[in-house]
């Protein structure tokens, strides 16, 4: 039998049917290296003869169930079972197409380790409103490949790397202490660790356009919202676990007084402003697609960033505080410290 190379690693929570498609998309690969599938349910709600498991992989899934731990801490177990020489790091609604794992493979066959990431498409979606094809079409969520036209792999930066759809080496990602454990935290791990990789572990970061997977998921713009808070209170914890990433990817030391001080400034002199953004930003969603044009989606997508760095600032000094997340809309919150 081929030793194993890759190993899938999948977090999981209540979107069995949505797993059921991407593991029937790992089932129909072409030319894939020797890999094996590792299923975290978080929270246990999930039994494994729940999960709908394709015949051709049933010998090569592990379903590992998770007291409720969150995405990050789901990763952090996985990736210590995980028996490859590389893994692939997917969500359950990322759908790898015929390609990928052949792709990510011979990348991973160099002297110098790597880590690859590759294109990570929306699903389109039937009857879509217009804050859809911002998302779609805009880097409101997450940014596009740098390079779009190109054929073939390229260099990336590790911003650039998400956690749906990239691959690294197994014993450099543990050597350097894998996926921070981080229990129901939102956001960062992944390019927190590919830093490590990079610059610790003297990785490259490649683009792979034939690496692709589908993303099967729709965000509201109240999802974006949480979102951004929920990153600025990350942000905090980062900020102390890795302060070297975390002065790399922002810029500055936002651990810092005087940025607390400037962040509460925000927050009292520029709620009446963030709240009728918010208002504009929440109607996207009643709008048809039609309502503009292609030139004109990425203002409107910019006109959202003065409210997306209030959120963030917001969830920034909530855990600075060491206060439980207490997001709402601002439109329902009430004043802010």
């Amino acid at each position: 039998m081929p030793a194993m190379q890759c190993s899938v690693l999948i977090p999981t929570y209540a979107r069995a049917e949505k797993l059921r498609i991407c593991l029937d998309h790992l089932a129909h690969q072409i030319d894939p290296p020797e890999f094996e599938i590792l299923i975290g349910v978080d929270a246990g709600q999930t039994t494994p003869l729940s999960i709908d498991i394709p015949d051709p992989l049933r010998d090569r899934t592990h379903i590992h169930p998770f007291p409720k731990l969150g995405l990050i801490a789901v990763r952090h177990h996985l990736l210590k079972l995980a028996a490859g020489r590389f893994f692939l790091s997917l969500n359950d609604d990322a759908y790898p197409h015929p390609d990928c794992l052949h792709t990510h493979s011979a990348l991973h066959d160099a002297a110098q380790p790597r880590v690859v990431t590759g294109p990570a498409p929306f699903k389109p979606i039937d009857n879509p409103n217009l804050f859809d094809r911002i998302v779609h079409n805009t880097p409101l969520v997450f940014f596009p490949p740098t390079n779009p036209g190109a054929t073939t792999p390229y260099a990336t930066d590790y911003r650039n790397v998400f956690g749906l759809n990239f691959s690294a080496p197994i014993d450099l990602a543990r050597e350097l202490g894998g996926f921070p454990y981080l229990p129901n935290a939102y956001g960062y791990d992944e390019t927190e660790l590919v830093h490590r990789l990079i610059t610790k572990g003297g990785a490259e970061a490649l683009h792979a356009p034939n690496a692709i997977v589908t993303h099967d998921h729709r965000f509201t713009p109240q999802d974006v919202h949480r979102r951004e808070y929920l990153l600025g209170r990350s942000a905090w914890t980062y900020a102390k676990l890795n302060p070297e990433f975390a002065q790399d990817l922002f810029g500055r030391d936002i651990r810092a007084e005087s940025e607390l001080e400037h962040s509460h400034a925000i927050l009292r002199n520029q709620r009446a402003d963030a709240q009728r953004a918010e208002h504009h930003f929440l109607n996207l969603a009643n709008r048809p697609p039609t309502a503009t044009t292609d030139a004109l989606l990425p203002t409107l997508a910019n006109q959202w960033t003065p409210l997306k760095r209030y959120l963030w600032r917001w969830g920034l000094l909530d855990a600075a505080a060491n206060t439980d997340p207490r997001w709402a809309l601002l439109l329902e919150a009430p004043p802010l410290p």
